[in-house]
């Protein structure tokens, strides 16, 4: 098999399991339907009970529009007006919902003589049913339970005092918690990218619903226009004073201006522009003066730098020298050394022309120099000129700009002092119009909202849904009782059925045996009911055992198991019976050394010779020491009675290695009853003496935790098993548990007419 096969087969196993876990939960589901119906049935009766209780809530809904379009009077809007878009709707949201606009609707419409917002009305809950008040943990105590575990905690008893309140304190009080209960039955709901406000109210009397959502925008619109017109009050106020102040400072101003102009001979034109003009146009001298200065200064370090470099890039620097005689003994040197070169190439450098030209080149080169150097002196005398020029110029300009700045200084204080009373001027003109506008809308204001639906009184209950509660107790009833129903079946630690037995113990399952009816020995019930179901059962057991290897025969078999008391000695007899009356010859063997019990059940003397008094003495004949039983071909050997015995050493002892050679000549099948896995270690040191160990798992009983500890000790110690036997099965349990599909399941269903119990 390659790795994708076997991945594939490990997928295949792992949904096969959660397949299987998924049915055990609707087994569990099917098995506790039961007890799910009866609790879900008890949480409806509650939920019928609680919503018959319920009172009827009716909401009533109103709406209001904010910032509504108004005729343009005067411009006093941009102060008192709102913006009632974005945050500012939510704002005016919050003003409807506060707890002052709530006390002015409470006290219109006489709201503390209603039941629902005043304590002090109501009549006390009774009833025998009002059950959900112990949902809440607080009332599960009563209050002197309460009190008495603090003073015993405290040491100290606790006094209750009764304070005196005033009647304004205790309606004090009555209002507050009114207002609490007004804002906890109101709702505002903006509607979105709109003014629109939606009002609802709940309340138990419809009338009253529908009066508290059509009072309340009304309270909030005489709110919104007594607010405007306190403002409007206080506008009106501030601006008198204002506007008296204000006056004063604009004669204050005027005078100052008349008094500072009397006092430095200032005329309405002082001349101040003409100087202005003259520094300007200094200004403008001056920059011209400058750049000529820098011109020059950069032709004249040009003109430097050919002297100090021996006319080295003069070719580049004609045009800045502005002389006609350097570009002509440019072009002469150009030509002459032209003529050298050509002439280096037929004659030697000693050649009376070549000397010739040569002397030729260094006269124009001097003849050069002399003319630049001119050129350099007359730069420098230009120079001095526009250096001379430039600070004249600057001396002109410092004076009269001192002169312009005496003049300036007094006329620059003259004009702050006339902005000064300017500014005053038009600020008392501005606070005596607005002064007018205000006093003019003092007693016209317009409403900025206005409610575009009045509420109506509710036809029916808005409130409870009493069918969503029923059903809500339903579902609830129902998931309780499938939680009980798991916790119960989690609580079970036992094995219910063989598939189970292989998917939580890895282990084959060869049969499932039912349990005996009460006080029925099984060696009885085998003679009485041959064709039954736990007959048909054990030959089922007998048959899987014989195919489980089919290669090598069977003839010595373990039984054991994880714990005591789990059958595998009823279990062994009646199998031993089944062996016998197939035609075999049969021994079973009592090997539980320290707690034997398979002799009491089949009337067997405690001092008849058996296993121990055999392995202790030096005779083969194994029929002395072994009882027949009255089923044809069925022998028992008891434990035997020999105290002080190590059962560990005399199963590992050579001897016991005869003694079951021995029992393999002399019968066809041979069962050893052992000691529980758990318990001892008897059972792993037989199983070197058998061919295979069969386990033995009781239903509903043994853990399986334990179960799986006791197989791993096995498999531990390679102890072949030949499988597991699901042992005193209930099986009318079984199949209401779900199992009835399952192949091991004999009694009910289709198999029950094959069985005669």
């Amino acid at each position: 098999m390659n790795m994708q096969e076997f991945q594939q087969d490990v997928n295949t196993e792992r949904e096969q399991g959660d397949m299987l876990q998924w049915l055990e939960y609707l087994q569990v589901i099917w098995y506790r339907r039961k007890l799910i119906i009866a609790t879900t049935l008890f949480a409806a009766l509650l939920g019928f009970v609680h919503v018959n209780q319920l009172k009827n809530i009716y909401t009533a809904q109103s709406s209001l529009i904010l910032g509504l379009p108004k005729p343009q009077v005067v411009n006093i809007e941009q102060v008192l007006t709102p913006n009632f878009h974005g945050d500012a709707a939510d704002s005016e949201i919050e003003i409807m919902r506060s707890r002052s606009l709530a006390e002015k609707v409470i006290e219109r419409l006489n709201l503390l003589n209603q039941a629902e917002f005043n304590p002090d009305l109501r009549k006390p809950e009774k009833g025998f049913f009002n059950f959900l008040k112990y949902l809440n943990p607080k009332n599960w105590i009563p209050a002197d339970w309460k009190r008495a575990v603090r003073e015993a905690i405290s040491g100290e008893v606790e006094v209750v005092t009764q304070v005196d309140l005033s009647d304004e304190e205790l309606a004090s009080r009555r209002m507050a918690g009114a207002v609490s209960a007004f804002l906890g039955k109101l709702s505002l709901v903006r509607i979105e990218y709109t003014n629109i406000i939606t009002i609802s109210f709940r309340s138990l009397n419809p009338e009253l619903a529908a009066r508290v959502a059509n009072e309340l925008p009304e309270a909030y619109i005489d709110d919104l226009m007594q607010a405007k017109l306190d403002a409007t009050r206080k506008a009106t106020a501030w601006l008198t004073r204002q506007l008296e102040e204000q006056k004063q400072k604009v004669a204050e101003s005027e005078r100052a201006v008349e008094i500072y102009r009397e006092r430095h001979n200032l005329a309405p034109d002082s001349g101040v522009g003409l100087l202005a003009d003259q520094v300007s146009e200094l200004n403008s001298q001056l920059i011209v003066a400058r750049a000529q200065r820098i011109d020059l200064e950069t032709r004249l370090e040009q003109v430097n730098n050919l002297l100090e470099n021996d006319n080295q890039g003069i070719e580049f620097a004609v045009d800045m020298l502005a002389s006609p005689v350097v570009p002509q003994l440019y072009r002469q040197e150009a030509e002459a050394v032209n003529r050298a070169a050509e002439m280096s190439l037929e004659l030697g450098p000693k050649h009376p022309r070549m000397l010739q030209v040569n002397a030729e080149i260094t006269d124009i080169r001097e003849r050069m120099r002399t003319e630049i150097e001119s050129i350099q002196r007359g730069l420098a005398n230009e120079l001095e000129l526009a250096r001379a020029k430039a600070q004249n110029i600057e001396r002109s300009l410092r004076t009269t700009e001192a002169d312009a700045g005496l003049q300036n200084r007094e006329a620059i204080q003259l004009r702050a002092l006339e902005r000064e009373a300017s500014a005053n001027s038009a600020l008392f003109d501005r606070f005596l119009s607005r002064l007018k506008e205000t006093s003019s809308t003092e007693d016209f204001q317009t409403i900025d909202a206005r409610v575009i639906s009045a509420a109506e009184v509710p036809s029916g209950p808005s409130a409870p849904n009493r069918k969503r509660t029923l059903i809500i107790f339903i579902l609830g009833g129902f998931l309780a009782g499938y939680a009980l129903a798991l916790l119960l079946h989690t609580l079970r630690p036992g094995l219910l059925s063989p598939e189970q037995v292989e998917r939580e113990l890895r282990i084959n399952t060869l049969g499932v045996v039912p349990l005996l009816p009460s006080g029925q020995k099984p060696s009885t019930y085998m003679v009485q009911n041959q064709a039954s179901a736990f007959g048909e059962a054990l030959n089922s057991l007998k048959i899987s055992l014989q195919l489980s290897d089919p290669d090598n025969e069977l003839k010595v078999l373990q039984f054991t198991s994880s714990v005591p008391e789990e059958g595998k000695s009823s279990l062994s007899l009646s199998l031993g019976i089944v062996l016998a009356r197939a035609g075999k010859r049969v021994l079973l063997v009592d090997a539980d050394l320290r707690r034997t019990g398979l002799g009491a059940q089949i009337d067997v003397n405690k001092e008849t010779p058996g296993l121990l008094d055999m392995v202790i003495s030096e005779d083969a004949d194994i029929s002395r020491y072994v009882t027949p039983l009255d089923f044809e071909r069925l022998d028992f050997m008891s434990s035997g009675d020999v105290l002080n015995a190590s059962p560990t050493d005399i199963f590992s002892s050579r001897r016991m290695e005869q003694i079951v050679a021995i029992m393999r000549e002399h019968y066809d099948m041979v069962l050893f009853d052992a000691p529980p896995v758990m318990a001892v270690a008897d059972a792993r040191v037989i199983s070197r003496l058998v061919d295979k160990t069969l386990f033995v798992v009781r239903w509903d009983k043994t853990p399986r935790k334990v179960a799986r500890a006791a197989l791993d000790l096995l498999r531990q110690n390679d102890i072949p098993l030949v499988g597991a036997v699901l042992q005193q099965v209930n099986m009318s349990r079984y199949g209401r548990l779900g199992y009835g599909d399952s192949g091991h399941y004999y009694v009910h269903g289709r198999y029950g007419q094959y069985y005669q119990d």
